[in-house]
């Protein structure tokens, strides 16, 4: 028989955990990126796919509607609303939703065919009309067949076990004549419809999908040079003008004056004034500049 295989904690474990790594996967994609001084954190959603729920809600004998307080469909209803209600978080997904009708091998084959295809129906309408997936849903149906309860019935305490086994497992009969021989074994017959029988009137629905991770990866730059002060501006004043030096020229007569003036400077000119004076050959007095 197929059993739920999900285990809420593990997927409430996964949903929105958030990683630190130095390296992120090859198929991280960034979703944000801050800097504060030199250090650079950047957040990458990694995709995991490939994991898988199931949930059964169960029904009674020849009947396809779904009763919420009938055997474990509490505990199943619960634990599907909480997963749903998880699949609307921005970091799980769902790629498919699978629903499955079962139907007991007691009874006729057009019969349990119908009850099958009536359960997966009536779960479909639920899941849609409560959760509204965005997923497309498929539905199939499928009727167990009286070798279907061997693993069952060697697990249990069902009277003359090995008689029960023999009709199960036997080649000769075809589905009719097996039911037939086992209704003979009151005991026995009994068992089946109290503890076995009514575990494989279900529907099943199964959601594959993946949980993307958050990591964040931290990383240390350097910090940037400061920026170097402007050159300043070319000066385009003139160079301040050196005093001028006193040259004397005996011979020619010429003076070159300094602005500068002092004591030293006025004695020198009154020698070259007196120097410049002479008397001609013809006795006339001459000043030469």
């Amino acid at each position: 028989m197929k059993r739920r295989i999900f285990t809420l904690a593990m997927c409430c474990v996964a949903i929105g955990a958030t990683a630190q790594s130095n390296l992120p996967a090859a198929n991280a994609v960034m979703i944000s990126q801050t800097r504060n001084g030199n250090t650079v954190t950047t957040r990458y959603r990694v995709p995991h796919d490939g994991k898988h729920a199931e949930f059964d809600v169960h029904y009674a004998v020849n009947r396809s509607d779904i009763v919420p307080t009938y055997s474990t469909n509490p505990q199943q209803i619960s634990e599907l609303k909480e997963f749903m209600d998880h699949s609307t978080d921005s970091t799980m997904h769902i790629s498919a939703i699978h629903i499955v009708g079962y139907a007991s091998p007691d009874g006729t084959a057009k019969q349990n065919d119908t009850l099958a295809a009536n359960r997966a129906k009536s779960l479909y309408t639920y899941a849609v009309n409560t959760y509204h997936p965005k997923q497309s849903v498929d539905t199939a149906h499928k009727t167990f067949a009286w070798s279907d309860c061997v693993d069952a019935v060697k697990a249990s305490a069902i009277p003359d076990k090995s008689s029960v086994l023999a009709v199960l497992q036997s080649t000769s009969h075809n589905e009719s004549e097996k039911e037939a021989k086992l209704r003979t074994m009151k005991a026995a017959w009994s068992y089946l419809a109290t503890h076995i029988l009514p575990t494989m009137r279900y529907a099943d629905i199964e959601f594959d999908y993946g949980v993307d991770e958050i990591v964040t990866r931290t990383t240390l730059v350097a910090q940037p040079e400061p920026a170097k002060p402007a050159p300043a501006p070319a000066t385009t004043e003139p160079a301040t003008k050196q005093p001028e030096v006193v040259v004397v020229d005996e011979e020619m007569g010429i003076i070159i004056a300094t602005p500068k003036e002092d004591k030293s400077e006025r004695r020198q000119e009154r020698k070259v004034r007196k120097a410049g004076k002479k008397m001609d050959k013809s006795g006339t007095n001459g000043t030469y500049w």
